[in-house]
Formats: C-alpha cells, sequence, structure tokens
C-alpha cells in the first residue's frame, strides 16, 4: 500500500537514495466501517475476490435498507482497492481503464448518495488514496484538500499533509511544499511521518535555498533517528552518534546519511567549520555533531582541499576537545596535512594531539579504557616522533652553539638557550612516552634517550633518575652500564652547581649509594674499578671509616690485580680509617705493612712512620684510660723502639718517664729523663725535666743529684720563690748527702739572701749554728745564734713556737757564757772591789738567764732557773770562801765570818727558793735534768729535807 508515494520527489537530485515505504499497512476502509457489526473482520482472502465483489454487487440490486446498502457500498469500494492492488502488484492493467478506477467510482458514488455521513471522512482518505495510487496527484491533491477543510481534526491529518508536500514537491511548489512538511513536523515526532516530513522540508527549504532552515529541518529528523536519552552535557558527549546510526533500518540509515552529506554541503557553502561551529551555538549542541564534522572533513578531502579539511576536523577538536571523538578528529586533521603535504602544520598538530589527549591531557582520566586503547597507538608514534625531532634539534643547536660558524657567532647565546629548550620538550615527551607505555618494548630506549636529553638540558637531578631507572631496572639493555656511568657523571655536575653545602652533602650521599650499585652490578665494566676507588677516596674524605676500609678491601681484592699506586692508596685508606676508627693495633699493623713496602728514601716514608708512631701512642693513650698504666708505659717504650726518629717519640718518652715516675719506678724514670734532656735539649718539655728529675731523686734518695738541680734551679732564676724553694731545699739535700761544704754554703747564702718567710730563715739560721757548733767554731756559731734571737725578737705576728724554741736555746747559750763569765770572776780582798765586780757579772748572768726564761720555754726554763739557783748558792759560797783580811783576831775573824754569813744567807736563801720552784715543774710533769739537779742542789743546801734516805721496813720487803 502506499507505494512510491512520496519519496519520488527527490528522484534524481544530488543522488538522492532509491525510494523506500517506510508507512505501515492499515486496514481498509471496508474494515474500518465494518466494525460495529458482528461481521467478520480478519483480511479477506486473496482468492475469490471478484467473486465476492461480484456478490456484493448483485446484492445491491437485491436489498432495500439503505443502512444495509451503505454498508455493502463501502465493503464494495474496499474490495475494488484490494483488487486493484492485486492487479497493480503483477502489471496485469485493466481493459480502457486504470487499476482504481472502479474504486475511486465506488468512493465517489458514496459520496454523492451520503454527502453529509460523518464516515465521510474515511471515504475522503480513501478516495484520495486511490487516486494517489492512481498516480492522478492533482485529484488526489484536491479531494485531501477537500477533507482538510472539511474534517481538520482527522486522525490521518499528518498524513496527509505529508501528501500534499509531496504532491507540492513533485510539482516544484517548495513553498507549498514547505508548508505541508511544516504541518507534519507540527503533529510531533511520534507520527510515522515526521523522519520523512522533516527531510523533505529540508529538501524543500534547499530548493527555495533557505539553507538555514533546511539545517534546522535536517537536524529535526537527526534529533529523532539520533535521539538524547541523556540530560548531562558531559555523558551528551560520550553518546556514540556512529552507533545509534549503524542500528537503525536500511532505509532510515540511507535517509539520515543524505541528510548529513546535505548538511555537509550547505556548511560549505556557509563558510564551513565556522558556519558549523555558529550553527550549533545557535541551536544548541548536539551529540552527533562529529558525523557532520567528519562528513564535511571527509568532503573537501574528496575534493583534494586538504587544508579545509583539516580546519573542519580541528574545528571540532576545539568545540568539543572532550568529545570520545576528538582524537579521532585530531588524528584525520594530521592525515589531511600530510596527505596534503602541509609538513609544518604536521608538527604542530601532533603537538597539539599530544598535549590535549595524551596521559597528562585534560580529558585522559575521563575517558574509560576502551577510549584510551583507540589513543594510545597514536601516542605511541607521535610522542616518540615529537620527541626525536626535539632531540635532535637542540643537539643541533648545542653544536651551533659550542662550535659556531661566522653566520652563527651571533647567535651563541641565543642557541645556547633554544637548546635548553629543545632538551626540555624532548625530556617531558619523553617522560610521557614512558608514563604511557611503562611496559613498550620500547620503553627502556626511551628512557635512555629522557637521561640523555636530561643531561644535555643539565636537569641532572632528573636525568641522575632516568639514568638508574634505565641501568637498573631493566634487565639485559645493552646500554645499561653507560647509563649507570653516567648517572654518576650526572651527580658530580649536579653537585658542582649546588652552593649550600647541607645539599651538596645530600647528593654526595645519593652519588655514592649509584656508585656502590655500579661497581656491584658492573663489576666486569673496565671503569667499575675507577668508580670503586673513587668511592673510596670519597667515603674516607666524609670520614665513613668502616665503608672506606670495606671499599679499599675490595680494591685490593679485584681481578685483575690492581696497580701499584692505587694498591698503595688502598693499603693507606685503610691504616687511616683504623687509626680514625681508633683501632689502633690494626692500624700499627697496617701501617708497619706500608713500610715494609717503602723505600725509606720515599717521601712517604716519614709520615707513615710517624702514623705508626701515633698508632702505638695512641694504644698508651687507651691503656692509660682503662687504668692499664704498665701496658701503657710498655706501648711508650715501644713508640721508642719502633719510631725512634719520629716526633711523637718525644711525647712517648716523655710520657714513659713521667709514668714511671708514678710506678715509682725511679731508677728508669730518671735513665729517660736524664736522656731526654741530653737528646731534646731544646724541646718545650725540657723545661719540665728538671723538676721531674729532681722528684725522682728525691724519691730514689739521691740527695746529691737531687741537691745540684734544686741549686741549678735557683742559680736560673734566683730572685723567684721557686728559686728561693729549690735553694732552700738544696741545702736540705747537701744535708742529707752529708755534703757538709756544700751545704753550709747553701745555708749560708739562704740566710742572708732570703729574711723571709721567716720560718725557713730561722731553720737555716739553726742549721748554720749546728754546722759551727759540730766544728767548734763557737764564735761564728754564736753569731748564727744571735740572728735566731734577733729574729724571733722582731718577727711579730710571724713568731712561732719554732722561733721561740730556738730564740730560747740560743738564749741559754748566751746565758751560760754569762755564767761562765761570773764562775770565773773570784772575791778577792779588797773585798768590796771584788764583790763589785762579781755583782756585776751577777747582773749580767741574771739577766741573761731570765732572758731565757722569758721564753717560757720549760725545757730550757729549767736549765735557767737551775743556772739562776747556782749563782745564788755560787755567791754565797764565794762569799763564805773569800779571803780574809790579814792581821784580824780570833774574835775578828770570827766576827768577820759572822759578817759573811749574814751577807751569804740572804743569796743561799734565794738559791733554795729558785730550786724549789724549779722542783716543782715536776709536778707538771716536767722532770728533766735540771730538775733533777735542782734537787741535787736542794740535798746539799737542805739536807734535812731533801737528803732523806727511804727506810723500807722488813716486813715490807718480806714479802718479795
Amino acid at each position: 500500500m502506499f507505494s512510491g508515494f512520496y519519496l519520488s520527489a527527490c528522484a534524481g537530485l544530488f543522488d538522492a537514495p532509491p525510494t523506500v515505504n517506510l508507512v505501515e499497512k492499515r486496514k481498509t476502509l471496508g474494515e474500518f466501517y465494518f466494525e460495529p457489526v458482528s461481521l467478520n473482520h480478519d483480511p479477506l482472502p486473496d482468492e475469490g475476490l471478484e467473486n465476492l465483489r461480484d456478490a456484493y454487487v448483485n446484492l445491491l440490486d437485491i436489498i432495500d435498507d439503505p443502512e444495509t446498502i451503505k454498508i455493502v457500498q463501502y465493503r464494495l469500494a474496499d474490495l475494488e482497492v484490494l483488487l486493484a492492488e492485486r492487479q497493480q502488484e503483477v502489471g496485469v492493467a485493466p481493459v480502457d481503464r486504470g487499476f482504481y478506477d472502479l474504486a475511486i467510482a465506488q468512493y465517489q458514488s458514496i459520496l454523492d448518495r451520503h454527502p453529509e455521513q460523518k464516515e465521510n471522512a474515511e471515504v475522503l482518505y480513501q478516495l484520495a488514496k486511490a487516486y494517489d495510487l492512481q498516480g492522478q496527484s492533482q485529484q488526489s491533491l484536491q479531494v485531501i484538500d477537500t477533507l482538510l477543510a472539511k474534517y481538520p481534526d482527522t486522525i490521518y491529518l499528518a498524513e496527509l499533509e505529508f501528501r500534499r508536500g509531496e504532491i507540492l514537491f513533485n510539482v516544484q511548489d517548495y513553498p507549498g511544499a514547505v508548508q505541508a512538511y511544516q504541518a507534519v513536523l507540527e503533529q510531533g515526532p511520534n507520527t510515522d511521518y515526521f523522519m520523512t516530513a522533516a527531510y523533505m522540508l529540508g529538501w524543500s527549504h534547499f530548493k527555495i535555498e533557505s539553507y538555514e532552515n533546511a539545517l534546522l529541518a535536517f537536524t529535526q529528523l537527526l534529533d529523532q533517528k539520533l535521539p538524547n536519552s541523556v540530560i548531562d552535557s558531559q555523558m551528551l558527549r560520550q553518546l556514540n552518534a556512529e552507533q545509534q546510526l549503524a542500528l537503525l533500518p536500511v532505509g532510515e540509515k540511507r535517509i539520515v546519511n543524505d541528510s548529513i552529506r546535505i548538511m555537509a554541503l550547505l556548511f560549505s557553502y556557509q563558510g564551513a567549520e565556522q558556519s558549523l561551529k555558529a550553527f550549533y551555538e545557535n541551536v544548541g549542541e548536539r551529540h552527533y555533531e562529529n558525523l557532520l564534522y567528519d562528513r564535511l572533513g571527509q568532503q573537501f578531502l574528496n575534493e583534494d582541499r586538504f587544508r579545509d579539511s583539516a580546519l573542519v576536523y580541528r574545528g571540532f577538536t576545539e568545540v568539543h576537545p572532550e568529545h570520545n571523538q576528538a582524537p579521532t578528529f585530531a588524528v584525520k586533521q594530521i592525515d589531511a596535512y600530510i596527505i596534503g603535504k602541509f609538513p609544518t602544520f604536521v608538527l604542530p598538530a601532533k603537538q597539539d594531539f599530544v598535549d590535549r589527549y595524551g596521559i597528562n591531557g585534560p580529558f585522559w582520566s575521563h575517558w574509560g579504557q576502551l577510549i584510551q586503547q583507540d589513543v594510545k597507538p597514536y601516542l605511541r608514534t607521535y610522542i616518540q616522533e615529537l620527541a626525536q625531532y626535539e632531540h635532535s634539534k637542540a643537539q643541533l643547536l648545542t653544536k651551533a652553539a659550542n662550535q659556531p660558524n661566522e653566520e652563527q657567532l651571533e647567535k651563541v647565546e641565543e642557541n645556547h638557550q633554544k637548546a635548553q629548550v629543545a632538551y626540555a620538550q624532548a625530556a617531558k615527551l619523553y617522560r610521557e612516552f614512558i608514563e604511557t607505555f611503562p611496559h613498550d618494548d620500547l620503553t627502556p630506549q626511551i628512557t635512555f634517550n629522557l637521561a640523555e636529553s636530561l643531561f644535555e638540558a643539565q636537569r641532572y637531578q632528573q636525568a641522575i633518575e632516568a639514568y638508574e631507572i634505565y641501568a637498573y631496572q631493566y634487565l639485559n639493555e645493552p646500554r645499561a652500564a653507560e647509563a649507570g656511568y653516567a648517572a654518576i657523571l650526572a651527580f658530580r655536575a649536579l653537585r658542582e652547581t649546588l652552593t649550600d653545602s647541607t645539599l651538596q652533602q645530600q647528593w654526595q650521599d645519593e652519588q655514592l649509594a649509584s656508585q656502590q650499585q655500579f661497581v656491584s652490578r658492573f663489576s666486569a665494566d673496565p671503569r667499575a674499578i675507577d668508580v670503586l676507588y673513587d668511592t673510596m677516596q670519597q667515603q674516607f674524605e666524609l670520614k665513613r671509616y668502616l665503608l672506606a676500609i670495606e671499599s679499599a678491601e675490595s680494591i685490593l681484592a679485584w681481578q685483575p690485580t690492581v696497580d701499584a699506586q692505587r694498591k698503595m692508596s688502598g693499603q693507606l685508606v685503610i691504616a687511616h680509617s683504623e687509626f680514625a676508627l681508633q683501632q689502633y693495633q690494626r692500624a700499627e699493623a697496617s701501617y708497619e705493612q706500608i713500610l715494609a713496602a717503602l723505600e725509606q728514601t720515599d717521601p712517604r716514608y716519614n709520615d707513615m712512620l710517624e702514623r705508626l708512631a701515633a698508632s702505638i701512642y695512641k694504644q698508651a693513650e687507651d691503656n692509660l684510660a682503662k687504668q692499664y698504666v704498665a701496658l701503657a708505659i710498655e706501648d711508650f717504650l715501644r713508640v721508642i723502639a719502633k719510631a725512634p726518629s719520629s716526633s711523637i717519640r718525644v711525647n712517648a718518652q716523655y710520657d714513659a718517664a713521667s709514668y714511671l715516675l708514678e710506678m715509682r719506678s725511679w731508677t728508669e724514670a730518671i735513665s729517660l729523663l736524664e736522656d731526654f734532656r741530653v737528646r731534646f735539649a731544646s724541646h718545650p718539655l725540657t723545661e719540665s725535666i728538671q723538676d721531674k728529675l729532681i722528684f725522682a731523686y728525691q724519691q730514689n734518695q739521691d740527695w746529691l743529684p737531687a741537691a745540684e738541680e734544686l741549686k741549678q734551679l735557683w742559680e736560673t732564676n734566683p730572685d723567684s720563690e721557686e728559686g728561693r724553694e729549690a735553694l732552700y731545699i738544696a741545702a736540705q739535700y747537701y744535708l742529707k748527702a752529708q755534703s757538709r761544704d756544700a751545704a753550709l754554703d747553701t745555708y749560708r747564702t739562704y740566710a742572708h739572701r732570703y729574711p723571709l718567710p721567716f720560718n725557713e730563715v730561722t731553720e737555716a739560721r739553726f742549721q748554720m749554728s749546728e754546722f759551727y757548733l759540730q766544728s767548734n767554731e763557737e764564735s761564728k756559731r754564736r753569731f748564727w745564734l744571735r740572728k735566731l734571737i734577733q729574729g724571733d725578737a722582731q718577727a711579730g705576728a710571724d713568731r712561732t713556737d719554732r722561733s721561740r724554741y730556738l730564740a730560747a736555746m740560743s738564749s741559754i747559750v748566751f746565758a751560760e757564757d754569762d755564767v761562765q763569765a761570773f764562775n770565773r770572776v773570784k772575791l778577792s780582798l779588797p773585798l768590796n772591789k771584788s764583790l763589785k765586780k762579781k755583782r756585776e757579772v751577777l747582773d749580767k748572768a741574771l739577766a741573761s738567764l731570765n732572758a731565757t726564761l722569758e721564753y717560757k720555754i720549760a725545757e730550757f726554763s729549767t736549765v735557767a732557773n737551775f743556772k739562776i739557783g747556782e749563782i745564788y748558792g755560787q755567791l754565797a759560797r764565794d762569799l763564805m770562801d773569800s779571803e780574809r783580811p790579814t792581821g784580824l783576831s780570833t774574835l775578828e775573824l770570827e766576827q768577820y765570818d759572822i759578817l759573811l754569813e749574814e751577807q751569804a744567807y740572804p743569796f743561799e736563801e734565794q738559791a733554795i727558793g729558785i730550786h724549789e720552784a724549779n722542783i716543782q715543774r715536776s709536778w707538771q710533769g716536767v722532770y728533766d735534768r735540771w730538775v733533777r739537779e735542782s734537787f741535787a742542789a736542794l740535798s746539799e743546801l737542805l739536807p734535812g729535807r731533801y737528803n732523806k734516805q727511804e727506810q723500807v721496813s722488813e716486813a715490807a720487803n718480806a714479802i718479795f
């Protein structure tokens, strides 16, 4: 039904698609009008239609009921239509009439007989259809116009307007067709005629050159056949219009494709991609815009308008950069430039593709894996090409900057800067390739290229990372060792750029780790031993001695064997590191090994000898810290034995002597000290040797050398307190050494030169008095005794018990001298003269003895008291024993004796009193010789009291 009804209008225009019937088969009028009655409405069978028609014709002749007649006529008209369709299908035309003449006649008859029936709308519809099937378009149009005028609300409104449009379009009444098609569209997209009406509306506008309206009409068609059920704009862009188009029936797909083709043509008329962009900015974006851009781009490409094609594809990517088809369009843009041979546009377009759609672009993370997988092959190619281009450009610019020709001399700095930019861009691209394709076969090589570009761009930190990834994370790469070594060079270059010491240290640590990794991984590489050697030196300089020893040992064990210089360096590092780690025994052994390998003429020999001595000396210090003094002394002596010419030998010998003193090994200490003073006479430590020797001599009771040292010390600085003390002690040591003359001379010098301190000069004066006592040089002795008395008298606050004692001792000597003088004076006649003289010496002796008593020293007070008593007793005796005058009578002589007794008696009494006072000291515990002498004197002076013999009774003796 309706074959060729509405698409024939486009025949011959722009390769219009073949005619298709998209309208579903409907019920006939007879079927429709017989529904109210209880008739069978199933479609009539093909066989017997003519018989059935003839039966209905015959039935009209025999029925009279108007209603029944009307129904039969409707049924008869439908049968005529069915018969006409069958005849039209088989191509058998009726004789002298059209296929649908009978049907038209029947419908016209119904209208004539029943002009006011409400069912006439259906009759008019069938009549218009019959005219159309008959090919009588104008008659069909008239019937349609009548139907629409009389029944504007008919259910066939959309279909009828569509038929009107078809007829008007075929007769080239395009404005009329526009109105008719527009009326169809106004019925809404659910009508069966919407798509075709929109399509024909577009064509109608196209015919009258109303391009904008044509685009709007085609847009309505696309909106219906490629519907959008997503509201969110982001999801809208991801709808796959191609899939929607592919799922359409063949006929609809052709109409949609043709609509897209015509729209593309229209956009090309109006400015290509700019008009396309402006159109959708006006009507709102559509998810199928990519179909139009693609069709327009392909159209230009077919016309060899390559740049225009590229601009169209680029236009879409600019309008919809996040669309899932944007990468494909970008690729088509690039291909258009390549096909059109526009090389200057190709690389920028590829770079733009990478920037937009690469893994670091704004859209990658929003795409699913399927889209990413579609994009990756292009990224792989483009990134690699761009990176290689930038890298090559950078190398050329570097060469131009480093080796400029005459034309490039003025652009050296500019070329250098451009090279750095190119290196940086190459590195960026290499890095993006690695990030995008971490497991690609090319990724290791790309990683190496990245490292190279970063190094050349002086981005050393990043270059190191890339080199080490290539060297140590990828297996069996041919340039792994080269990359590992390049990383070390990059570390060195990086550290040269740093001024902050903390950062330098941090990166040196990283460098050392990299070097150790290189040696471990690439030990067969000829550069490995150089790296290990450098590692050892750096570790030693950083005072990482354990690591330095480990590296040095590796060098010594290296195969093939390293040269002598490096071997010696390794041994030196081991020895020095052991010393720094306080492993002094190991260091001693290492230094001895080094010395054994060196000639004594080698400039390093003396230094190693010093190191050997220091390692032994440090062992001594450790032993001292542990209070192992004896072991420390042995270590000091080993320094002297193993390194006698070393500078440390001085300290070792000095310390050995000092600690021998502590150990009271006086003889050994003295030997070392005496040798030290001779061997190192000009050394500052020699200044203290004298003190140590003096101490050693003292402790060893070598008094004479001790005294000599002290005397020398005094002679060096006699005005100092130290010199004074040295002289005083020297005198004592001379005395102990029984060197009387030296002691006498030294004490004399001291006593005359140093009146202070008082105690020391007092002792010196006393010793002088003793010397002269021993030599019986009484006058010289009394000189120094007098000094003792004077010194004590003048001491004031400095006076001591000792000075008082010595003064008392000296005083008694002078008192005894006076007593002796008293005793030598004899009483003779004339008595008065001799008595006077006796009295004078008595007073002097008493004064001297009383002076002794003033010191209140018991030892000498008893002497003085006794001497005083003796003086008085002696005076009494001398009086009684004095010479008598001659010529006296017996009486006179008797009277003279009585007179003498009277004169002597008081003296005797005084003598008794003084002796008694003296013996009373025994009551306080003082019972010395002079107390006993006073007892003896009293036994003679008062024998009745003091000369009684103790009587012991026999009974008492009996008990024994």
